[in-house]
């Protein structure tokens, strides 16, 4: 065991000594489910994380478990219970579906939830809107194209439950308002990439983790959405193995990962 004092002051946690009591008793029952009720949530998802890491618990994805109790606690906050049963049915439906199913193939990330998490916020924010006009999901198109008008970039995460709802009946077929991409008219010059290039490769006041991110977007036309998932194992030193691996499950968040990295940018691998 590494750091066997620091597990010792731990257990000695009174929140710790009641949930393992608990469990022991079999008043808390030995499940995720079981735990999924119990405070404070940073000990118990400690807890869970010791309880499957030596076989006790079923292995379940974590950010998928803290985005499960993040929900609960969300859903407790909207007091009226027919827009509360509806986020429901699309965390349950939807997005739990889509997320168990990525989770099967790598671990997530806290993008992924937060992005989740984004959806149901806005999608909650929108409901809200509608019963303080008096409307309901199903005549909603005024106050649709009036939502989407004032802050169009926060808004967009309700659109992804907007979708659900019209393809599941739930609402009319009605027309969202497209992604608007801002960019450049111009594109880069080649002689301009290329100075743009050799400042990145030696301006030492910049940090190494942007300057990886740079050169990716410079020599692989790669986008930021793409590079920020990349992990220290997908630079390595003398080679750039992105493009052959840009369809890797296992991504995780790039700037802690970069700042170790060594990217050499003399070949395109």
């Amino acid at each position: 065991m590494d750091r066997p004092k620091s597990r010792l002051i731990w257990l000695r946690n009174p929140n710790v000594v009641r949930l393992l009591r608990g469990l022991a008793a079999g008043s808390i029952p030995l499940t995720h489910d079981g735990l999924h009720q119990e405070t404070p949530w940073r000990t118990v998802v400690h807890l869970r994380d010791l309880l499957m890491d030596s076989g006790v618990l079923p292995r379940v994805d974590r950010q998928l478990l803290l985005y499960q109790r993040w929900l609960a606690e969300r859903l407790a906050t909207v007091e009226d219970p027919e827009p509360r049963r509806l986020l429901q049915h699309f965390a349950t439906w939807h997005q739990m579906r889509r997320l168990r199913s990525k989770a099967e193939k790598g671990p997530l990330g806290r993008s992924q939830t937060n992005q989740t998490k984004q959806e149901i916020t806005q999608a909650g924010a929108f409901l809200a809107r509608l019963a303080d006009r008096g409307r309901t999901i199903e005549h909603c198109q005024q106050a649709l194209d009036a939502w989407h008008t004032e802050k169009l970039a926060t808004r967009r995460p309700a659109q992804t439950f907007l979708r659900w709802c019209m393809r599941t009946g739930r609402m009319p077929r009605l027309v969202l308002p497209p992604q608007v991409v801002s960019q450049d008219e111009a594109p880069l010059h080649q002689h301009h990439r290329l100075v743009v290039r050799r400042r990145v490769l030696h301006d030492d006041s910049l940090p190494l983790w942007a300057r990886i991110a740079a050169t990716l977007v410079l020599l692989y036309a790669q986008p930021v959405t793409r590079i920020v998932l990349l992990a220290a194992n997908d630079v390595v030193e003398g080679h750039a193995r992105f493009p052959q691996r840009r369809r890797a499950h296992r991504l995780r968040a790039a700037k802690r990962g970069c700042e170790g990295a060594v990217l050499s940018t003399t070949t395109r691998g």
